[in-house]
């Protein structure tokens, strides 16, 4: 049963996007139909073949790395965590210090550019889209949703509202590799976090092609390198540097975040008890819940994780007692539809964003902003739909 909700869910949302299309005629179903397709054949071949134990390869390999920050953090904070003991802020914030570095690295030799060029302009032409979004939509993948816009920034100035429209979407729908080590502090599954980095990316454009679509022509992208240093241990701690500058503010987000619940939580329960703020916003994504798949019994959890998710950011959403009770296969779908920032906080990272690669376009990112994010949520839930028709 929870199959054919799952079916009947990815069908309604790709039926509801095109609905509120805003230019039907230039719709490219094939582009459109590539992706769609694509997204179902990669799932397959990562869940359901030999591909799987890449993916466990490939996790075993990000969680030897994650570990590797333990010497550093260690060294600096060593005996303030007693042996075998957990805190969040030592234990799951600061290895993104770390993982920020080593991005450094890989960006300063050119590695990352390499990969974001070569896949980004396969993806433009086989998919059929513009290649300012293709490469944006792979660069999403490494770096952050700011940061991945000054990959194009040379582009973005005079790009058309669609193209900007699709980058919203794609830097709300994706994680960074630096936060990986977060979400798995909070008990989300390394196989499922890198399964939805590039099922994520197939199911952005499929809605992004439908409700603005961008055409493709064949052109050369060069990938910006602003922040390179003038050599590789400059890079690297610029790089450090922002990651602990994202360690800072993810920590003050959680803390205020988490209260201000509480206290709504607290309050409310005075005169309603058991009522939390997650109860009343989970009702309207109740019936997305439902449409994703999840087991009947836990819909209520799920509906509240992700309500939690759409007015705060998905590392709270993680941290919510419900995920960890999740049932093994609810909280694989799960992880998927939390890794992606879509969050209300993610307009105005974006609207930043852009006032420093293309401030011309800020405006346009206000007013396309929460079309987005509800896009951008609907990606998320979709991905979760078909991750959840593989097990």
């Amino acid at each position: 049963m929870e199959k054919l909700f799952a079916v009947i869910g990815v069908i309604l949302i790709v039926a509801i996007t095109y609905l509120f299309s805003s230019n039907k005629k230039s719709i490219n179903w094939k582009s459109v139909g590539f992706a769609f397709i694509g997204q179902f054949v990669l799932a397959i071949l990562l869940i359901k073949t030999p591909g799987w134990k890449l993916v466990e390869w490939l996790s075993s390999g990000m969680n030897w790395l994650l570990a590797q920050a333990q010497d550093g953090i260690d060294f600096v904070f060593g005996g303030l965590v007693p042996e075998g003991n957990f805190v969040f802020f030592v234990n799951s914030l600061l290895p993104i210090v770390f993982i920020s570095a080593v991005m450094g690295v890989l960006f300063h030799f050119g590695i990352i550019q390499f990969v974001i060029r070569i896949v980004g302009k396969f993806v433009a032409k086989v998919l059929r889209v513009d290649t300012i979004v293709a490469v944006n939509g792979i660069s999403n993948m490494f770096l952050g949703q700011s940061e991945s816009l000054f990959v194009t920034k040379a582009y973005l100035a005079s790009a058309k509202d669609s193209v900007i429209f699709a980058t919203l979407v794609g830097g709300m729908t994706s994680i960074s590799a630096s936060v990986i080590g977060l979400y798995v502090g909070y008990g989300a599954s390394m196989e499922w976090i890198l399964v939805s980095m590039p099922l994520t990316v197939f199911s952005t454009f499929v809605l992004t092609q439908i409700l603005m679509p961008t055409s493709y022509k064949e052109e050369e992208i060069e990938i910006v390198t602003d922040d390179k240093g003038c050599n590789v241990i400059e890079t690297m701690m610029n790089y450090a540097n922002a990651g602990f500058r994202s360690v800072i503010g993810i920590s003050v987000a959680l803390m205020a975040f988490l209260s201000a619940v509480a206290l709504i939580n607290n309050f409310m329960g005075i005169f309603w008890d058991g009522m939390t703020l997650q109860k009343i916003i989970g009702v309207v994504f109740y019936p997305l819940s439902l449409l994703m798949g999840v087991p009947m019994n836990e819909l209520g959890a799920v509906s509240q994780i992700l309500a939690t998710k759409f007015v705060t950011n998905e590392a709270v959403a993680f941290a919510l007692p419900q995920f960890s009770e999740l049932s093994i296969n609810a909280k694989a779908m799960m992880t998927v539809a939390l890794c992606g920032f879509a969050g209300i906080g993610s307009i105005g990272n974006l609207m930043g964003g852009y006032s420093a690669v293309a401030p011309n376009k800020v405006k346009t990112v206000a007013k396309l902003g929460f079309k987005a994010l509800l896009t951008a949520t609907l990606v998320n839930i979709m991905t979760a739909a078909v991750v959840g028709l593989m097990l």
